[in-house]
């Protein structure tokens, strides 16, 4: 699960005494948010036997003992994960727009619920801790995100508390893994299971039905300020939508990759593309303009040939956190054109 778009950067460590004291006057002084302004979250009955249930992560592990009523979705891509389980969420944490409540891809599950928006959740999750305790959760998931250890103890004394599992890094867990952790905490295993199964048939039809991905390699990338590319490694949720295809990530530019999701390529060494058979640029504030109006990159043989596909801010930023709602949202503009670009 990535977040999305600009590189994410792990929050900044906040001095437990100061947050903890925030957080308590928040939680302590103020009273249950208005319906007008956090959902009550919905939730349907949980699997037979599926509670109590304890999870391990990246802290320990959590135990869940009965069927939660509020859930405070705290990771980027927690809460569609909640809404394709049938859970409308008390908080919600935008992919790019700070502002973005809801999103083609989730906007009929949400429908009119008006969950608290967590505009800062990726850069700045301490200071997001309060927004959602206010909303009073008894469960808050954390898998798309990357809190400290100060943070996540801070909301386990509130609620019971789930993040990432251990044997992934920060902001590096697979849609399905996601799936799974968040289901189990919700007490519908079952239910996630079959979302990710729904999910993987989707996918592997897409590679059946185009069989031209297959031996073939592809890369993200977005224009960077100073005229060269960022570009997403596979786990990155940007390269794992072109795994997903069945394109794979070029060995030629793992030297590139600088901290296990994310690197870059200066503006003198673009020509490493002209050997991927796929380039994607996934637009960021004019990023793909940019590369429009760049001279030596409309030189490049990659893009004189056709093998170049841009995708707008949107669909780049839907494609950065793969989730059971964002993959299929995602493949319905992304696919025609990446097989066109893979014909050339």
């Amino acid at each position: 699960m990535r977040v999305p778009r600009r590189r994410p950067t792990r929050p900044g460590r906040i001095a437990i005494t100061s947050l903890a004291v925030v957080a308590a006057l928040s939680v302590g002084a103020c009273s249950a948010p208005d319906e007008d302004t956090a959902a009550s979250s919905s939730m349907p009955a949980a699997d037979p036997g599926a509670l109590p249930v304890t999870i391990d992560h990246e802290y320990g592990a959590t135990t869940v003992s009965a069927q939660p009523s509020r859930v405070a979705a705290m990771g980027v891509g927690d809460a569609d994960t909640l809404l394709a389980l049938g859970i409308t969420p008390t908080t919600i944490a935008p992919f790019a727009d700070p502002t973005q409540r809801s999103a083609p891809w989730n906007a009929d599950l949400l429908g009119d619920a008006e969950p608290v928006i967590l505009p800062q959740a990726a850069a700045q999750f301490g200071s997001q801790i309060p927004l959602a305790l206010q909303t009073e959760p008894d469960l808050v998931t954390a898998v798309g995100a990357a809190p400290t250890r100060e943070q996540y103890d801070i909301l386990s004394k509130a609620a019971p508390t789930v993040v990432r599992p251990a044997d992934h890094p920060d902001w590096q867990v697979p849609w399905d893994v996601q799936t799974t952790q968040i289901g189990r905490a919700v007490g519908l295993p079952e239910q996630a299971q079959a979302k990710i199964d729904e999910t993987e048939s989707f996918l592997a039809d897409i590679r059946e039905q185009h069989p031209e991905f297959a031996g073939k390699t592809g890369v993200v990338v977005t224009a960077a300020p100073d005229g060269g590319l960022s570009i997403y490694s596979a786990d990155d949720g940007r390269g794992q939508a072109l795994a997903d295809y069945g394109l794979s990530f070029p060995e030629s530019l793992q030297p590139a990759i600088t901290n296990g999701f994310y690197g870059s390529i200066s503006a003198e060494n673009m020509s490493m593309l002209n050997d991927v058979d796929v380039v994607v640029a996934v637009d960021w504030d004019g990023a793909n303009d940019r590369l429009r109006n760049d001279p030596a990159w409309s030189r490049l043989p990659v893009v004189t040939e056709g093998r170049v596909v841009y995708l707008d801010q949107q669909v780049g930023s839907a494609m950065s956190v793969p989730t059971v709602l964002t993959i299929p949202w995602v493949a319905a503009q992304a696919v025609e054109p990446i097989s066109a670009a893979a014909q050339r």
